[in-house]
């Protein structure tokens, strides 16, 4: 037995060994594929969090001081090592050029043929070098298509070598080459700085003789081919950077035609209103073309089709100085535009619904933008309420956080205005001797019963309570302000807060509802206060002393009938036990 014991010990460790090694074995395997396939996106055998892989297949790992996981490039040294380098680079260039020029050792046409070739340089070694090390060879792409700007802006604006079309000739010709060397090498870094000389073109080559319709034409074209590469690759950063260089232009340019002159011309006003229409429909569709076609789902993305018509409709409005009236109609263009975008994409498959989303949001906004401009007053009031209202439903039945958010910006400015038209004093509105319940009064009162079915629906449930607790404070002001304008106002204002309490106290208690009872006893008090605070030295003799009798039979009945006007809801009921009689004491 002893014998047959220990064979079977034994053999149990032997199998036991056999599956450890197995698991080791496919283990490695795993991790050498991984690793293999992060390498082949990213070059020269490096994955995202530091492991290499040899041509034996085994792994091992290069640790970094720091931890810099999730970053591509960044866990590695080579990704500091090459861009110091190349920096340290190209300011030895520089400085070698300046300590010459202060020797006289080389002439200009000297000084600008070494720029050429350390540009030459760099582009050659990076491509030879390209396909073996991938990331260093973007380095050295990079900095040979600077090294080609910087000697082209010294040609011109410093030594005068060459004439102002040649120059700009090869400026173009330099992105262009930053353009063709970023597709073919697959390299993002190269396109940046491709649209970064092409954008800043005009300004590095800065004359007295340019025109407004030749700088508005040429960023289109570098828009273009900014738009046409990232249509390619995707590149997001390359998408943000044409944004941002692209309304500066726009932005310098406006700038110069608004303040250097006096009244821009009819002219200058259309060629920036084209090129403003040209970067809208561009940072507009290529995204959106790009998402459906590669069925992208990035917010990023989907951030700069939600700005581009925000910043379009600033600058035409910058442009032009319309009426309000007009810039809402604009808006209201734009809005159904981008509502029947929305309608044309939520048709389709694929990510085409997410940019179905986006557009209607991008509706929202520039519809209430037209309510904003078109209406004012009362009118303008009532619609965001309205709108807000209509919001926290929509957001409600979708559990659409954005929307809410947005619901609740837009309550809060109707909360605002709504609060400084009920506490400052009626002459600052203009409203002495004016009749109760007015127009006025009325949407007021409107607006306030929205928030209050808004608090209904708002989410988090958690901020109902604080839309109707505001409710009810606005609901007190309104008849503050509606009812002390009147002879003996202060009085009316009493009689009226004390029988809204107690339609409230009587409809929390029919309902058996805590929270409102709770609100309708503090009322009560508050009124209490006012008699003594306010009433006590304000309203006259026979006033106040039916104030102080008739609150305090009031008080008095509504203390005896309290009970009997309790109803508890049939939960209660169940749960207090058909002994109790659905009672509570």
């Amino acid at each position: 037995m002893d014998d047959l014991g220990q064979e079977s010990l034994d053999e149990r460790l032997e199998r036991l060994e056999r599956d450890v090694e197995e698991l080791r074995r496919e283990v490695r395997g795993r991790v050498a594929g991984v690793t293999s396939g992060l390498s082949t996106e990213s070059g020269g055998g490096r994955d995202f969090s530091g492991f290499t892989v040899s041509e034996s297949g085994t792994t091992r790992r290069f640790r970094l001081p720091f931890e810099l996981r999730q970053i591509r490039d960044l866990s590695s040294g080579e990704w500091w090592l090459n861009k110091l380098g190349i920096g340290l680079l190209l300011f030895g260039v520089a400085f070698l050029f300046i300590y010459s020029v202060e020797r006289g050792w080389i002439g200009p046409w000297t000084r600008v043929g070494f720029g050429v070739a350390i540009g030459a340089v760099l582009l050659v070694v990076g491509l030879h070098v390209y396909g073996r090390r991938r990331a260093f060879g973007q380095v050295l792409l990079g900095g040979g298509v600077g090294a080609l700007y910087i000697t082209v802006f010294a040609a011109f604006q410093l030594y005068s070598l060459v004439p102002y079309l040649a120059s700009f000739g090869i400026m173009v010709a330099v992105t262009l080459l930053a353009f063709v060397l970023s597709l073919r090498q697959d390299g993002a870094s190269i396109s940046l700085i491709g649209a970064l000389g092409g954008l800043g073109t005009p300004f590095l080559l800065y004359t007295d003789s340019g025109s407004l319709g030749g700088l508005v034409l040429y960023t289109c074209l570098i828009l273009a081919g900014t738009g046409a590469v990232y249509y390619r690759k995707g590149w997001v950063s390359l998408l943000a950077i044409s944004f941002v260089g692209g309304w500066l232009v726009l932005l310098i340019g406006y700038a110069d035609s608004a303040f250097l002159v006096v009244e821009p011309s009819l002219a200058d006003r259309r060629v920036l209103q084209v090129g403003v229409a040209f970067a809208w429909l561009l940072l507009w569709l290529v995204p959106v073309v790009r998402g459906i076609t590669a069925d992208e789902r990035r917010v990023s993305t989907q951030l700069f089709v939600i700005s581009t018509p925000i910043v379009s409709f600033a600058f035409t409005a910058a442009i032009w100085d319309l009426p309000a009236s007009d810039l809402g109609w604009i808006a209201l263009s734009a809005a159904v535009l981008y509502a029947l975008a929305a309608v044309v994409l939520r048709r389709l498959e694929g990510s085409s619904r997410s940019f179905s989303y986006t557009h209607a949001l991008v509706a929202l906004m520039l519809l209430t933008l037209a309510a904003i401009l078109m209406l004012e007053g009362d009118a303008l009031t009532f619609t965001l309420a309205a709108e807000a209202a209509i919001l926290h439903y929509v957001a409600r039945r979708f559990s659409d956080g954005f929307i809410s958010v947005e619901a609740h910006l837009i309550f809060f400015a109707v909360a605002v205005w709504l609060g400084a038209r009920l506490v400052v004093p009626e002459s600052s509105f203009e409203a002495a001797g004016r009749a109760v319940l007015d127009i006025s009064a009325l949407v007021d009162l409107l607006v306030i019963g929205l928030a209050f079915a808004a608090s209904l629906v708002v989410m988090p449930l958690s901020l109902g309570r604080i839309y109707r607790i505001a409710a009810h404070a606005a609901v007190l002001a309104w008849l503050w302000r509606e009812l002390s304008a009147l002879p003996g106002g202060e009085a009316y204002v009493t009689i009226a807060w004390g029988l809204y309490a107690v339609g409230l106290l009587v409809a929390g208690l029919r309902l058996d509802r805590s929270a409102l009872i709770r609100v309708a006893m503090a009322t009560l008090f508050v009124v209490a206060g006012k008699l003594f605070l306010v009433d006590l030295a304000e309203v006259e003799a026979l006033w106040r002393v039916l104030l102080f009798l008739g609150f305090g039979v009031l008080f008095l009945s509504l203390s005896y009938y309290l009970q009997a006007l309790w109803r508890p809801g049939r939960s209660t009921a169940e749960e207090s036990g058909p002994h109790e009689g659905g009672e509570r004491v």
